[in-house]
């Protein structure tokens, strides 16, 4: 490794730990808060790192109704939250507003968080959500607009970006923008710039994710760069100095993973999705406190969230 770049990680890693202590927050979703698609299957961009094959894996709610009545029962079985999500269509925006009536009476009803993926929004659709009572949005950010129309098929520009990013923080719902590491067929592009177009918006964390090789997809044999995270997280510490930084869920399997998990603690990592054990080991023999949260790792850690008895 460049020691330039391992010297930064330790400088990160060591400003985390004097804002929030030496601590891990581990997220497990699975039951407590699962993803539901309302689009099923459905996408309109066929996107080269997914093709829809991700949508197959959540709950199907395509109108209001099933929406709200899925969600009345997992309230019942003690689920925490949900996640809001879909396709998107060919402008890259999934139709979470048309849901809007429903997760209000979901929020009426329910003890349930609500967050959502909306893609590209307009200032009044923002305002809808925030009516509604969602709890928080996650939006993925772009930082080279070729990766866009390469792996998307979206022809946008920076300014696509900047306006959503900044209808959300106007509407003041809690934002978690996404970066994803070597989403340009493995390669770093952009996600650097990304960082910089988030900066100066009010942002509960950033959360990092990287390329998942998905069986079936162009992308089912590509994997990120573990260094090209390091790289990316430490520099997303550098510049949100008051956030934490979150690894989110979506990244490489195996000793990829673990690899992985090894770089963004030594980066500064705050948050880590679905950890492996081997982070599990590592922090317990670094000496850090570790708690779990049963919630998606957008969300700030809370007593309410926190899974009880699981501490290590």
């Amino acid at each position: 490794m460049d020691p330039g770049l391992r010297k930064r990680m330790q400088a990160a890693r060591a400003l985390t730990t004097t804002r929030s202590g030496k601590r891990l927050n581990f997220y497990i979703t699975s039951e407590m808060f699962p993803s539901i698609s309302i689009t099923g299957s459905q996408c309109g961009l066929n996107c080269k790192h997914c093709g829809g094959k991700l949508l197959e894996r959540l709950i199907s709610c395509m109108n209001p109704d099933t929406l709200i009545d899925t969600a009345k029962k997992l309230d019942g079985k003690g689920a925490k939250g949900i996640l809001v999500t879909g396709g998107c269509n060919s402008s890259g925006k999934v139709p979470v507003t048309n849901m809007s009536d429903a997760i209000k009476t979901i929020k009426d009803t329910t003890d349930l968080t609500v967050i959502a993926h909306t893609g590209f929004i307009t200032p009044e659709e923002a305002y809808v959500l925030k009516d509604s009572g969602l709890d928080g949005i996650g939006f993925d950010v772009v930082g080279d607009m070729g990766t866009a129309k390469r792996v998307y098929g979206l022809d946008v520009d920076e300014n696509d970006y900047m306006s959503s990013l900044d209808a959300l923080s106007n509407a003041d719902i809690m934002l978690f923008p996404h970066i994803c590491v070597g989403l340009d067929g493995g390669r770093m592009k952009g996600e650097l710039h990304a960082l910089e177009m988030i900066k100066g918006h009010k942002v509960s964390t950033v959360v990092i994710t990287g390329l998942m090789p998905v069986a079936g997809t162009e992308f089912s044999e590509i994997k990120p760069d573990p260094i090209d995270f390091a790289r990316v997280i430490t520099e997303a510490v550098e510049m949100f100095p008051q956030s934490p930084i979150t690894l989110g869920c979506a990244r490489s399997s195996g000793r990829d993973r673990e690899l992985i998990d090894h770089l963004a603690i030594e980066s500064g990592v705050e948050n880590i999705a679905i950890p492996t054990q081997y982070a599990v080991r590592y922090g317990a023999n670094h000496g850090y406190v570790m708690e779990y949260y049963g919630t998606c790792c957008g969300l700030p850690p809370s007593k309410n969230t926190r899974i009880p008895g699981v501490v290590s």
